[in-house]
């Protein structure tokens, strides 16, 4: 399975319709778990509570972060097809809220990646995510979608 756990609400219907409309394209079970976000840096510390709640010891965990390391669409279908075949858990995305996350996510995570040097709000984020899982399941198929 895929998991997107993601800190803070989707609240914008612009961007449930376009996540929804690559969700459903996506030949593998895949759900979105959405943790509570703080008000300020101080809640870093719940927001990891929340998010460490939501990962098994056997899930292999990428952390979508800015200092992370930059993939093509066909190195990130790799990973993908990598993570899905040979690890035993589950594949969890985190993308943090506003403030980052705590270090100790940073630590639990075995990747992190970044998609540019430039901040994104997260539910934005969330939407070029699940384009790119699409993306990289049509590359893997070698369908003409990524040309």
């Amino acid at each position: 399975m895929i998991k997107i756990l993601t800190v803070g609400k989707l609240s914008q219907k612009y961007l449930e319709t376009g996540i929804t409309y690559y969700e459903r394209q996506i030949p593998y079970k895949m759900t979105t778990i959405e943790v509570l976000d703080e008000a300020s840096i101080e809640g870093l510390e719940k927001e990891k509570e929340r998010l460490l709640s939501k990962i098994k010891p056997t899930d292999y965990v990428v952390l979508l972060a800015i200092k992370g390391h930059v993939h093509s669409s066909e190195s990130f279908a790799r990973l993908l097809d990598k993570v899905l075949t040979y690890e035993q858990g589950d594949l969890v995305f985190i993308i943090g809220g506003s403030y980052g996350v705590h270090e100790d996510i940073e630590k639990r995570a075995q990747e992190k990646i970044s998609f540019s040097h430039m901040t994104f709000p997260h539910q934005l984020m969330r939407l070029i995510l699940t384009e790119q899982i699409y993306r990289g399941f049509m590359i893997l198929k070698n369908h003409p979608y990524h040309k």
